[in-house]
């Protein structure tokens, strides 16, 4: 049974559905555009940085960092967990938070936090219902810092990575 905090994110997500519908069709034809679908069987692809080889006529992909979410050949996207991909809205709310605007500004990494790469964090923003991903931005110091991005700018930036790899391997 839901409790009533993962009830009340989930009726706060249901808006939300046409939006990520659309950002997993936007990407999935990113990925066909490039010729990543032709080249490379599979039913779901990360939507990360990675570095490609090739061998032959066989292209092999290797993500660079944490890989939160897929896209499957029918547009969707995925929560990539260690347990198994599940569509994103329904696998989100675990790793979800409501907070307001100017609390965004404060954000920073989690405190303890030991793994080397840590479960997805999002925020939906309860004023605007803006989905945010905290995601890491290297600087060019010894630690990376997090904070959070709108959704849909981390999924673009990471297709266009995708993308860019995929391309440089030609």
């Amino acid at each position: 049974m839901m409790d009533a905090d993962e009830a009340e994110l989930r009726r706060r997500l249901e808006p939300l559905a046409p939006f990520l519908r659309e950002l997993g069709l936007r990407t999935l034809e990113t990925y066909a555009a490039a010729g990543i679908l032709d080249a490379i069987p599979g039913t779901a692809y990360p939507v990360a940085d990675a570095l490609f080889t090739r061998e032959g006529g066989t292209f092999t992909y290797h993500p660079h960092g944490a890989v939160y979410l897929n896209v499957t050949h029918e547009g969707a996207l995925q929560l990539a967990l260690p347990s198994g991909d599940v569509p994103l809205q329904e696998g989100i709310t675990h790793y979800l938070q409501l907070a307001h605007e100017p609390d965004l500004a404060d954000s920073r990494p989690l405190d303890g936090a030991t793994e080397w790469f840590p479960p997805p964090r999002f925020v939906l923003v309860a004023e605007t219902s803006r989905l945010y991903i905290a995601a890491a931005a290297s600087i060019r110091r010894a630690k990376n810092t997090t904070g959070f991005v709108p959704l849909e700018q981390y999924v673009n930036e990471r297709a266009n990575l995708f993308v860019e790899g995929f391309l440089g391997a030609i």
